[in-house]
């Protein structure tokens, strides 16, 4: 390894450490009672909900950077493999990445019940409507998100975009799903059971709904919040915009509806489970297009 490598490496880590350590002060600070900066106007808040929003969008820095460097990985191995398939090269993570993704998810679980609640967050502020409610939000939630991928089918097929949306779609999961059986089921738990619960309670839940309630302001919030979402997955492309953008909008109809924020994590329980579930359909039909697309004679659609 070079000394230009080894300097990168280390200023990495540093800031890395750095910005961690940040975070972490930061985290616990944000649910100190006895804390008096950034006090909500609104007293019906957590006195530490605003200080806790600001942890959440360190949190969504910490995504959309992460992406960055992903992608930037990504498109460096491919531009300097000499893979000559018939079809793209596939970026693969590390062995290892299932696991790491559930302890980061097992960081923030802890992080929100054990510190966080309830000086910084409250059920009731962050959109939870009581039990009934919440049961009946989850099942809404997935119907819509059967509704909402029609639609999103029907506009990608009529604008003629499907099947390159497809392929980013495909080269988003194969690039965060580990292949070691231990690792899937890691990745699986991550994402399909931590991540929609968490994901939802942080950028809808404290930085949208609760943020709101503090400001004693829809907008601002409304607009962080749809700043937040598109960085957390700018990562994936700009294609996956069309997802990700009428995606965030539909949650945040959900989380100030009746059904409150079990609709929002309904929603996004289906969000994830079914690109889950359907991978090994994605991987085999993205490699049937390009062998297509490939062959002598043919154009690709």
């Amino acid at each position: 390894m070079s000394d230009v490598h080894i300097r990168r490496l280390t200023v990495a880590h540093v800031v890395g450490f750095v910005f961690g350590a940040t975070l972490c002060a930061a985290a616990i600070w944000s649910a100190d009672p006895h804390a008096t900066f950034l006090q909500p106007p609104n007293p019906a808040a957590p006195p530490g909900s605003l200080r806790m929003a600001g942890v959440v969008l360190m949190i969504g820095a910490i995504y959309f950077w992460s992406g960055v460097i992903a992608a930037r990985q990504r498109a460096r191995a491919v531009a300097n493999s000499s893979h000559e398939a018939a079809r793209p090269r596939l970026r693969r993570p590390a062995n290892a990445a299932g696991g790491a993704l559930l302890r980061w998810q097992a960081i923030l679980a802890v992080w929100l019940a054990l510190v966080a609640y309830p000086n910084a967050w409250t059920w009731e502020t962050v959109g939870f409507k009581g039990p009934a409610s919440t049961i009946a939000g989850l099942c809404v939630g997935i119907l819509v998100y059967a509704l909402f991928t029609a639609l999103l089918t029907f506009y990608l097929r009529a604008s003629g975009g499907l099947d390159k949306f497809a392929d980013d779609s495909t080269r988003t999961m194969a690039g965060i799903w580990p292949r070691p059986r231990r690792q899937k089921a890691a990745a699986w738990i991550a994402f399909c059971v931590f991540n929609p619960v968490i994901e939802e309670l942080l950028f809808r839940g404290v930085l949208v709904y609760q943020a709101s309630l503090a400001m004693n302001s829809i907008w601002a919030p409304l607009l962080v919040g749809f700043a937040a979402s598109i960085g957390n997955h700018w990562y994936q492309g700009r294609r996956m915009m069309a997802l990700h953008i009428p995606f965030y909008w539909v949650a945040i109809g959900l989380l100030f509806s009746p059904l409150g924020l079990g609709g929002a994590i309904g929603f996004h329980i289906a969000g994830d489970v079914a690109p889950v579930s359907l991978m090994a359909r994605q991987l085999r039909q993205f490699r049937q297009r390009h062998r297509v697309s490939s062959a002598p004679g043919s154009a690709r659609g």
